[in-house]
Order: C-alpha cells, then sequence, then structure tokens
C-alpha cells in the first residue's frame, strides 16, 4: 500500500498530531504539500505556491486574494497530479491552511481518509464567525463564500472522516453532514518519559493569539495564595500578543517568561517541573497540551469546553473548570492543599500513559488499508 499524505499546514497542533503519525506508518509513503506549508520529510513533494496578498500594504490586499485563490486551486490541481503521477493507492488527507479541507480531495484521484481536526471555524464556529470587519466584508463577500464552498465540497468528495474528538465530530455532523471516527491522539515520548521533578512555575501553553487563553492562567496566578512565576511556551512569537501579556503580567506583580519554540525535550522538563498546566483554550477541538502535560506528570486545569474535558479523568489527573480567572484561581489554591498535587500527578501519568503516537498511527493506517482493499 502507497499512501499519499497531503497537506497545507504550518507548524501547529494539526502539523504536529500528522507527522507524528505518518512517520510512524508501516506501509510506504509519500507526503505532497504546498509552498506554504512545512514539510515533515526531507524528500517530501513541495507544489510553489506564494500568495502575493501578504506582501503588500493591506489597503491593497483585496484584489490579491482572489488571484492568490485561483493560484491556490491551482497549485492543488498540480499537487493531485503530483500524487496520480506517483500512483498511490490510498490519500491521507490533513488540512489546508487558507481553505481547511485541501482542494486536491476532488479530484478523487484515489480512496481517501480526510483528517479535520476542526470545521472552519470562520464559518461554523459561533464565537468567530462575526470576527470579519465589517469594513472589508463587503469587498470579501464573494471570496468568503467561495472559501466556504470549496471547504465543504472538498469535505464531500472525501471517502471517510477521522478527527480527534467526539466533541469535534459533533461539529462535523453539524457544520457538513458527515460521520467521523475519533482517533486517539498521543503525547511525545520526552513526555511519557519525563523523570518527576519538583514544582517551580505555572505553565500555559499554546500560540499567541486571545483565544488560548494565556492571559486567564496569569490573572489566576497573580490571585493564587502561592504566587507561582508563569511560563508560556508558544510555538512561533507573535509581538503584540507577547506585549499585550507582559504588560498583565507587570500590572498583576507576576514573574512572566515567554518561551518560543522549545525542543520537545525543553517542553517534557517544562510540563515535568509545572505546578499545574492551565490551558484555557476557547473551544479548543481538543488540545494536545492538556495530554503532554498529563504524560510529564503534571496536573492540569483545562476549559470547561470543546474536546479538552476529553482529555482529563476529573478530579483524577486535573479538573474543568469554567474560563473564569476565579475558577482558575480556585484550582491553583487546592492544589496546594497536603497530597493533591501529588495525587493528580500520580493520576495524570496512569491517564496518559496509553496515549501513543503508535497507538494513533496504527488506527489511522488501519483505515487507510480499509478504504484500500474496498477500492481494489
Amino acid at each position: 500500500m502507497l499512501i499519499g499524505v497531503i497537506h497545507n499546514l504550518a507548524p501547529g497542533g494539526a502539523h504536529r498530531r500528522m507527522s507524528e503519525q505518518m512517520s510512524r506508518f508501516r506501509a510506504q509513503v509519500v507526503e505532497v504539500c504546498l509552498g506554504t506549508a512545512t514539510p515533515v520529510r526531507a524528500d517530501a513533494h513541495v507544489v510553489t505556491h506564494r500568495p502575493s496578498a501578504p506582501r503588500v500594504a493591506r489597503p491593497l490586499r483585496a484584489p490579491l486574494r482572489y488571484t492568490d485563490l485561483v493560484g491556490l486551486l491551482r497549485a492543488w490541481g498540480r499537487a493531485a497530479r503530483v500524487l496520480r503521477r506517483l500512483g498511490v493507492d490510498v490519500v491521507y488527507a490533513n488540512p489546508c491552511r487558507y481553505l481547511q479541507s485541501p482542494a486536491a480531495l476532488r479530484d478523487r484521484v484515489a480512496p481517501s481518509l480526510y483528517f479535520c481536526d476542526e470545521p472552519r471555524r470562520v464559518d461554523y464556529d459561533p464565537t468567530a464567525v462575526g470576527s470579519r470587519s465589517w469594513v472589508t466584508r463587503p469587498a470579501y463577500a464573494p471570496l468568503y463564500s467561495a472559501q466556504r464552498w470549496l471547504d465543504r465540497r472538498g469535505v464531500a468528495c472525501a471517502t471517510r472522516i477521522a478527527t480527534n474528538s467526539s466533541f469535534t465530530a459533533g461539529e462535523i455532523e453539524r457544520s457538513y453532514g458527515r460521520d467521523a471516527v475519533v482517533i486517539p491522539m498521543g503525547a511525545s515520548e520526552p513526555c511519557l518519559a519525563a523523570p518527576a521533578r519538583a514544582p517551580t512555575h505555572i505553565l500555559s501553553v499554546g500560540a499567541l493569539i486571545p483565544s488560548k487563553g494565556h492571559d486567564l492562567a496569569i490573572a489566576a496566578a497573580a490571585r493564587a495564595k502561592v504566587k507561582w512565576p508563569v511560563i508560556v511556551v508558544a510555538p512561533a512569537n507573535d509581538e503584540r500578543e507577547a506585549g499585550r501579556l507582559e504588560a498583565l503580567a507587570r500590572e498583576d506583580g507576576v514573574e512572566l517568561t515567554i518561551r518560543i519554540g522549545i525542543s520537545e525535550a525543553e517542553l517534557a522538563d517544562t510540563y515535568a517541573s509545572a505546578q499545574a498546566t492551565v490551558y484555557m483554550a476557547q473551544r479548543e477541538p481538543f488540545g494536545l497540551a492538556s495530554l503532554e502535560a498529563q504524560a510529564a506528570g503534571s496536573p492540569v486545569i483545562v476549559a470547561a469546553e470543546g474536546g479538552l474535558p476529553e482529555t482529563i479523568v476529573e478530579g483524577r489527573s486535573g479538573w474543568a473548570v469554567p474560563r473564569l480567572v476565579e475558577a482558575v484561581t480556585e484550582k491553583l489554591d487546592q492544589l496546594e492543599l497536603l497530597g493533591v498535587r501529588a495525587s493528580l500527578s500520580t493520576g495524570a501519568r496512569t491517564h496518559a500513559a496509553g496515549a501513543t503516537w503508535s497507538r494513533s498511527a496504527g488506527d489511522t493506517e488501519l483505515i487507510l488499508l480499509e478504504l484500500c482493499q474496498s477500492s481494489q
């Protein structure tokens, strides 16, 4: 079986999930991605795509975004031709950073499994639907409509859909009218092997965007009975959001460190030495940070929404609470009680012990094999 893995993903949770899975497939794999993606393999087939709009001033972008969409579709068409030339038996489709579902699915090169990490938020998430500027909305309305149609068309053309949580499966059914099989996620090997460490800080992990809830972690740390320093770990820098968080920390008297793009080993050590990992992301589809924190022995406090509650055993490995400073602060104070953190740390490791990427890759590959066999 020859698996064709396609994507247009930059570093982040979806890219991490895909790379961990494909590196453990036992069958032969070829990777095809667009030039705006970060390849996983050195031998990846990279299809040229270079959007023009991001390179000009914002007021001049509108017409270029339309031409960029045409260029994007042509690039996905070339990617489909590469898959056909390589003679893949099955396609493992992963998201496009611009459309969500990769447009190459429309070519139906081979039976396909599309891993939908989440529906296109700007179209279906109630908290994001109104985020587009009313000033630019008239100029971009046809573009938004085309992007929505292309995303839906890609989902419709996939043979099967997979996702990361029961919450996301429900969102996919609500948004696209399709069933999705839930594939278990994994934690990194450094996290699973991390030795116990004395706690030194409160940790928050995720992209530097407001919806990840780093500000809630800082505010709760400031109000907790014990004043732990806060570490925020993010895959990439955003000076504006980093500045906002630093200003909040100064105002609240919290010692804040922001670490960007650290290694897996460093991240595992940062998890293991956290008094708690606070993950207050808004409507997160799953939450790898929560799972990895538990694997490293860190109790977690997660938002009681999205797929995050599915990552924990309530009261044994962590807690799911409302996205309120008071709720997080209460749990940080509870961790200071005798024996509570030690008990949760043990429960976290036990819960996450079976969360391996080998299992995730095996379940994914089994579906790909079934699709391949059913087409013969």
